[in-house]
């Protein structure tokens, strides 16, 4: 890639993650489609309503209010809903920067309607279009004339010349193949940015399409492939959505930016929030399905800080001064998730009622509702662990003790303390000695370490104390940190983060015969691409010169050229409120930037794999998968 090139991708990189960081504020305004997608995953919120006028008013004015810049306007088709116009001029009354619909289109074949809707405000155009022609397209949406109207709406607004036009695609198997086709076909008609989202087991997606739709995506690579590489021509914009990470290497800088999580949790807020306060399990949670949708590993994360909190199975419990502060407010969601948290809930207290009874016939309807069939139930006996309630069940309604308790029952010592000075750290010390009375050890995580090394108390054999703990780490970002770290005459580590700033400083001990004794050397992690592409390092070719046995946290053993540091079980009190209760999107924003890591395909073979968590997800977006070479099992022996 030349200069040009290179700087040309950059750029679309920064406007790509700029648009993707913009506060949206999904509006749904109905319960009803004029298509009937067999890949829709929206199909079982369908009832043939629309929402109220008063209910759609209140969400927008909700989410402009809390900072939202981008109103999406969405379904169901939100076209049909007799208000759509007037939901325009609110949006745009309300102050949004940009209002933006995702539709199917047709009623867009309607000059006069288009006309009046980017009138009143609509600046952007998501049309779904699913085949390169109406042989596929109708198909896979289940309309016959779909395609045609819906070209004539694309046509419409491209005469009109006043709004920004993209396209939306379901990948399946009905479609993968000639994908290449349909982006070359509209990126002639004047169409240069696509999303396109890979299908997930959900609504009718997997009632009905599951033996049909869902296709092996190694087999499919070369189509995907060669989809992929209209990214690299001028002008154009590929966004991918759902697509597994794994399966994208040699196209990473693709790969959904993870701030869009927030988006996708916020859509079934309500039904991650009955599984975080009741145990009440997601409806969707079956291995075969699974095993299709994104958002397994994140599911996967969130159980295991679950049984965290309920093992209380951690050895350091980390707490950031700054961050209940720093949380904003919590606005939108779908009403669609919510009805189904709720009608949940319902069946559960139905079904408990139902044990406590012995009521065979309200226990079967309890079952039903949940998709439980006579067969899946004894005759005249109760089930109730299938659903996962009642007393016999592997799933109870959660409890969060305090935070003192958490701590007193792990038996955990460290408290990783994270602040952006001492000063900082101190104003909060009657906070912490309430919630972490209980360790005795400190690590520090301070933006600026000056007044450090007068505040320590240092004992003749060379520990430190700080807030009446011990400390046994500092993490440094900064060369002048790292010197001063190390110039006390202490035992506590002092651990480096990786970055450009501090590689002359550490090549330079890597020129020495040894490495200072208490140096520890760490990967930190970004929330965007363009982050850690301006900070990290090439970790391959540093570690082929910094060969010194120093511990190395957060990096690949296969980058190191030797086994990383174990990873310890950890607390992390920023996923809680202040109470010690996990909420969801506390955890969103914090699997970011610390449990979003992933591994390349190529990883399966490596001695490593086991205990590997591959590399955080803004270093592969920016850097690739190139990094993780397996190591096998000679390589290893070698060693």
């Amino acid at each position: 890639m030349d200069g040009g090139t290179a700087q040309s991708e950059a750029l679309k990189n920064v406007e790509k993650e700029d648009a993707a960081h913009q506060k949206r504020n999904w509006v749904r305004l109905t319960f009803d489609c004029n298509d009937r997608c067999i890949f829709c995953l929206d199909s079982h919120t369908h009832n043939g309503t629309n929402r109220t006028r008063e209910e759609v008013k209140a969400q927008i004015l909700d989410g402009r209010r809390k900072g939202a810049e981008r109103l999406i306007l969405s379904g169901g088709e939100p076209t049909i809903h007799p208000d759509y116009i007037q939901f325009i001029k609110l949006g745009r009354m309300a102050g949004y920067k940009k209002i933006q619909t995702v539709t199917n289109g047709r009623l867009f074949g309607y000059k006069d309607f288009i006309t009046k809707c980017i009138d009143a405000g609509l600046g952007e155009i998501t049309f779904s279009i699913h085949g390169v022609n109406a042989r596929i397209h109708d198909a896979l949406v289940g309309t016959k004339g779909a395609f045609e109207q819906e070209i004539r709406g694309l046509q419409n607004a491209l005469d009109d010349g006043r709004v920004i036009i993209n396209i939306d695609v379901c990948v399946n198997r009905g479609n993968v193949k000639t994908l290449p086709d349909l982006l070359e076909k509209f990126t002639s008609m004047g169409i240069y940015e696509y999303d396109l989202l890979h299908v997930i087991p959900f609504g009718r997606a997997y009632t009905e399409g599951k033996e049909t739709l869902f296709y092996d995506l190694e087999e499919m690579r070369p189509y995907l492939l060669k989809a992929f590489e209209y990214s690299k021509r001028p002008n154009m914009h590929i966004w991918l959505n759902r697509f597994p990470v794994p399966h994208l290497e040699g196209f990473e800088n693709l790969i959904q930016d993870p701030y869009k999580l927030n988006d996708e949790i916020r859509g079934r807020k309500e039904e991650y929030e009955l599984l975080i306060d009741h145990g009440v399990p997601l409806d969707c949670r079956a291995p075969h399905r699974c095993s299709h949708c994104y958002l397994e590993p994140i599911c996967d994360e969130l159980e295991e800080v679950r049984a965290t909190v309920a093992e209380s199975s951690f050895e350091v419990v980390r707490y950031d001064t700054e961050w209940d502060a720093a949380q904003g407010p919590v606005f939108g969601g779908d009403p669609a998730s919510a009805e189904r948290s709720k009608t949940r809930r319902k069946m559960v207290e139905l079904l408990a009622e139902a044990e406590g009874d012995g009521s065979q016939v309200a226990a079967e309807a309890a079952a039903s509702a949940f998709g439980i069939t006579p067969d899946e139930m004894e005759h005249r006996k109760l089930r109730l662990p299938l659903l996962g309630v009642g007393p016999g069940s592997a799933y109870k309604k959660p409890e969060y003790p305090p935070l003192p308790e958490q701590i007193e029952r792990a038996g955990a010592k460290a408290l990783w303390l994270c602040s952006p000075d001492l000063d900082h750290a101190r104003a909060d010390a009657a906070r912490i000695d309430e919630l972490f009375g209980g360790t005795t050890e400190l690590e520090l995580e301070l933006g600026d370490y000056a007044g450090l090394a007068d505040a320590l108390e240092l004992s003749s054999t060379g520990a430190a104390s700080l807030l009446g703990r011990r400390v046994t780490r500092v993490i440094v970002r900064t060369t002048a940190d790292a010197d001063a770290m190390l110039a006390i005459d202490a035992d506590f580590e002092v651990c480096v983060e990786l970055s450009k700033d501090v590689e002359a400083w550490l090549l330079d001990i890597a020129a020495r015969d040894q490495a200072p004794a208490r140096l520890a050397l760490r990967q930190p992690t970004y929330e965007r691409l363009t982050e850690s592409a301006e900070r990290d390092l090439d970790l391959p070719v540093f570690f082929s010169q910094f060969t010194h046995p120093v511990p190395v946290d957060d990096v690949p053993s296969c980058a190191i050229g030797r086994p990383a540091r174990k990873r310890r079980e950890l607390l992390d009190t920023s996923m809680m409120n202040l109470d010690g209760k996990l909420e969801i999107f506390r955890y969103i924003k914090r699997y970011i930037l610390d449990r979003y890591w992933r591994k390349s395909l190529r990883c399966r073979t490596c001695v490593y794999n086991e205990d590997c968590r591959g590399m955080h997800i803004s270093y592969i977006r920016a850097h690739g998968f190139a990094l993780m070479q397996p190591v096998e099992g000679t390589e290893s022996a070698a060693e």
